[in-house]
């Protein structure tokens, strides 16, 4: 029988919830709180009508309220398919680090223990990680987690990965391989996940505080270009420098691609 209970979660029942789960359940949709402070007594509360499974706090903290055999009040439809966890902040706030390393964590813990697929999904009959807002208005038509929470599954899927030991599976390769070409100018989703992974590969991605963090809206500026050269020349024996152009091709999505699923060789 599969765990009804996260392992490194603080467990703190609420009496919000109903039914039991569909098995097995396809994945996990983290939302976003937009408050701050434990959902506990909010959750508790029979007047709120609203539930998850699991919290995440800035701090990395991690509570349980519903057990994950049974199906908490997070998403309307998506209720009886789906684990849900909510996230300490407000949707135009990135994760912090640790949030993502946690959402990591409880993903690759779910991939062992019910066999989660390793992917990103927008779709209610997909599999992985998905988001709220997918399920449009039979999910209650919410915006959650908003675009910036969003963009960081490809981060949290990727630690998930490392966790698992499959950090430089061929599946992770073959996404950075057919990422599309970026250069200066351009405004697209794309652009938001390269900003992430720059941020994360030279050390920047606290939230708040950094002057030298590349802020992930979807822009490709000075910057963010400025960025992709450092990239580039980028030398070690893992990584050797590559052409420096500014323009994020495909052999710099590899380059990119490499570090972040942890490979030690470059291919």
């Amino acid at each position: 029988m599969a765990a009804t209970r996260y392992p490194g979660a603080v467990w703190r029942p609420v009496r919000n919830w109903r039914g039991s789960m569909i098995q097995p359940t396809r994945g996990l949709i983290p939302h976003v709180q937009q408050g701050n402070g434990s959902l506990y007594g909010w959750f508790n509360n029979s007047s709120s009508q609203v539930s998850s499974h699991l919290w995440v706090s800035r701090s990395g903290l991690v509570e349980q309220y519903v057990e994950l055999d049974r199906r908490a009040w997070a998403q309307a439809d998506g209720n009886p398919y789906w684990i849900s966890v909510e996230t300490e902040g407000y949707a135009h706030e990135d994760y912090t680090p640790i949030q993502v390393q946690r959402l990591g964590e409880i993903f690759a813990w779910g991939m062992g223990e019910f066999g989660w697929r390793g992917e990103i999904t927008d779709s209610v009959q997909g599999f992985g990680i998905g988001t709220h807002r997918m399920g449009g208005a039979a999910w209650g038509g919410h915006s959650c987690p908003g675009d910036i929470r969003a963009n960081r599954r490809r981060d949290v899927l990727t630690t998930a990965l490392a966790l698992r030991g499959e950090g430089g599976s061929a599946q992770a390769q073959l996404r950075y391989q057919h990422m599309p070409v970026l250069r200066f100018g351009d405004r697209r989703p794309e652009v938001v996940e390269l900003q992430n992974a720059l941020n994360i590969i030279f050390g920047h991605e606290a939230p708040t505080g950094d002057p030298w963090r590349l802020v992930p809206d979807g822009v490709f500026g000075e910057a963010t270009r400025a960025r992709v050269g450092s990239l580039q020349r980028l030398n070690s024996p893992w990584y050797p420098p590559i052409t420096v152009d500014g323009v994020v091709g495909r052999e710099t999505w590899l380059k990119i691609g490499h570090i972040l699923t942890g490979m030690n060789r470059w291919v």
